[in-house]
């Protein structure tokens, strides 16, 4: 039932955004752009991500059963799609609200080993499902828009994120004890974004920011776009880490195509090397933005005097 509500939902997206779609990039893959809409634009981005973990504790891990505290050993096993939707809109001519979260298809549990400590490890076993979502707000502000004086385009964000992550952190020591209720999580990732146009069929992308979840990890990305003709751009961008879901996914490389079905409409597909593989769909409208100024032109005419 999951997966048909599921294809139902991307068709529609795809259908209703495509009527006032856009063709410039606020996101290439994983990444975010220094460009913003500009007030009343939009953009719904759909990701899919394969996800599959399994790990077991090395030692008998404490485990909170009922109102009961015992020595257990346990085990996670994941394997999920993670489906990140979001929708970016311009509420100003320099200012984005981004909205969104991350959906799970699949399964991932937790399992306590030798439940009732009769010394079976392999039949004597409970598994918890776990829940695994997360919603996202988040603001993005141009502090550097294109003035057509060859410098970059700068911008800075904060992205919030909370829900219910798969426990990752599991090669010595569970973080959650009580495997009945899942894991929780809160975070807060700043970040600073930078556009160079190198030429105006080549664009290049950076980030800098920090992932603040349990601990504080910074992190860095590039990225690119070329024009191979009128129509179809080639995208690429490479992370040093991302966090989805509350999973830190470490080294993705992400190569893609952007079709500019018209002047109101685009589509991007993009692939990453992990954790398996990445579509990114993004469709969007055309807000209002300040025009790049121009350096005016010479004129030919002599003056009659």
């Amino acid at each position: 039932m999951k997966k048909p509500l599921f294809t139902i939902i991307l068709i529609a997206t795809i259908v209703i955004q495509t009527v006032n779609a856009q063709p410039f990039p606020t996101q290439i893959g994983a990444m975010q752009t220094a460009h913003t809409l500009g007030k009343g634009g939009y953009i719904t981005s759909i990701e899919v991500n394969q996800y599959k973990k399994e790990n077991i504790s090395e030692t008998k891990q404490e485990v909170i059963i009922g109102n009961f505290e015992e020595l257990h050993i346990l085990e996670l096993k994941a394997n999920v799609k993670l489906v990140p939707i979001r929708l970016t809109y311009g509420v100003g001519d320099h200012l984005d609200l981004i909205l969104g979260g991350t959906l799970a298809s699949g399964k991932a549990q937790k399992i306590v080993k030798d439940f009732y400590n009769t010394g079976d490890m392999h039949r004597d076993q409970r598994a918890y499902n776990q829940p695994v979502f997360e919603t996202i707000i988040g603001m993005k502000y141009n502090i550097k828009p294109d003035a057509g004086d060859g410098l970059p385009i700068i911008s800075v964000g904060t992205e919030f994120q909370t829900g219910y992550t798969i426990d990752h952190t599991i090669d010595k020591k569970f973080s959650d004890t009580s495997p009945a209720n899942g894991t929780s999580f809160l975070g807060i990732i700043p970040y600073m974004a930078i556009t160079q146009k190198v030429m105006s069929d080549f664009h290049m992308h950076a980030i800098i920011g920090s992932h603040f979840f349990s601990s504080l990890n910074s992190f860095w990305q590039i990225g690119g776009e070329f024009q191979l003709n009128e129509k179809i751009w080639a995208l690429g961008n490479y992370s040093n880490r991302i966090i989805t879901n509350g999973i830190e996914i470490k080294r993705p490389t992400g190569f893609g195509l952007r079709y500019n079905l018209s002047d109101q409409a685009a589509l991007s597909v993009n692939f990453t090397t992990a954790p398996g593989i990445q579509f990114n769909l993004m469709f969007g409208g055309l807000g209002k933005r300040t025009p790049t100024p121009k350096v005016p032109e010479e004129d030919d005419f002599d003056l009659p005097f």
